[in-house]
């Protein structure tokens, strides 16, 4: 990774510098031009950035991901909030020789001293660069056991199944999380979206929410799966000449890598757990397309809700979902701490929807 400074320079505020960026990483290479300016006090200060930088990769980049840092007279390096970097850009499906530009302001809190900013040099680095969309993962493992483990993965994170077919590997999530105010993780990732990519009249999220998740596996080939997941997110603010409303904000990706590096450290670890195990019951060959429309589908609610759901001994979520399963005679238990169990037997034909509503009692 090749990182770029200016010549140390001295004074209260800090006036445009311009940065050569030739970075070369080994995933992709970056070539332009960056100005940048950090002015004010510690508690207060205003950071501007216009940066014009081309992809001088031989291919198309998924996502990079840009972090400037600033260092002082004393080269302690400048850290807004305990941040790394003083500015955070990033770029995604960016074809090979197209430029790329950064512009906008924002106000930012270093910390809680009122001496004024002194920035001596700026440094730039790609700190992450994807050649693949980062949403995508290829898993040298069977895709029935990825299956397995994202149910317990997704339950974790408060996601629900609203949907899903076994046969095809496919399930759609709702996020039970709620709105999500203030500044936690989650919240940094889309505020370091809104601030790199878009001019200063773009939205300030005040807080934002997950629509939607989806989980696609693919075996293309015996013994590995192809695991990818979509999510869908809005924004609550105020673009320039617009009204306080939800907007719709385009994915970063910082989520679906998340969930899938946690899928695949699970998948990779029931595979590991009791392989033998895990081989023997595995089918020996991958997952033909079934009809969907010819499968039986049940739809699980519970009073309270938020149950887990067993069928056939196997857990698919919790409850209210709906779920698509196997013809014939199917299982069904209702689990929830301090509450009694709840099952049921039934006989499922092809095209069949039924609604099964458990009323536990404690």
């Amino acid at each position: 990774m090749f990182m770029v400074m200016v010549a140390p320079m001295c004074g209260v505020d800090s006036p445009t510098r311009r940065v050569a960026v030739e970075i070369t990483h080994e995933k992709g290479s970056f070539s332009g031009q960056l100005s940048v300016s950090l002015n004010g006090s510690m508690s207060k200060a205003k950071v501007e950035w216009n940066a014009t930088i081309r992809n001088t990769s031989p291919r198309k980049i998924f996502r990079v991901t840009f972090c400037v840092k600033a260092f002082d007279a004393a080269d302690q390096q400048i850290k807004p909030g305990g941040n790394e970097c003083v500015l955070t850009l990033w770029g995604s499906n960016w074809e090979a020789a197209v430029p790329l530009n950064f512009k906008g302001k924002q106000n930012i809190r270093i910390s809680d001293d009122k001496t004024p900013v002194q920035v001596a040099k700026y440094t730039i680095a790609a700190t992450e660069v994807f050649d693949h969309s980062p949403n995508l993962r290829h898993l040298d493992v069977r895709c029935l056991l990825v299956w397995s483990s994202a149910l317990r993965v997704f339950a974790d994170k408060k996601f629900r199944p609203t949907v899903m077919d076994k046969d095809s590997f496919t399930a759609t999530y709702a996020y039970d999380g709620g709105r999500i105010d203030g500044y936690s993780d989650a919240k940094q990732v889309l505020k370091a979206f809104t601030n790199a990519n878009m001019a200063f009249m773009g939205p300030t999220w005040e807080s934002f929410r997950i629509d939607a998740a989806s989980l696609y596996l693919r075996e293309e080939r015996l013994g590995t799966c192809t695991a990818e997941i979509r999510m869908s997110f809005a924004g609550f603010g105020k673009p320039f000449m617009g009204s306080l409303g939800w907007y719709a904000v385009e994915s970063n990706f910082s989520f679906e890598k998340a969930l899938l590096d946690q899928l695949e450290a699970q998948s990779k670890h029931a595979a590991s757990a009791d392989m033998d195990k895990a081989i023997s019951q595995l089918p020996t060959e991958a997952p033909k397309p079934v009809e969907s429309a010819a499968k039986p589908q049940l739809t699980i609610t519970s009073e309270p809700t938020g149950a887990e759901i067993e069928i056939d001994d196997e857990f698919i979520g919790n409850a209210p979902t709906t779920v698509t399963v196997k013809e014939g005679s199917v299982v069904v238990k209702v689990k929830k701490s301090g509450f009694q169990p709840w099952e049921r037997t039934l006989k499922l034909n092809p095209g069949d929807k039924r609604t099964l509503n458990a009323e536990l009692v404690k």
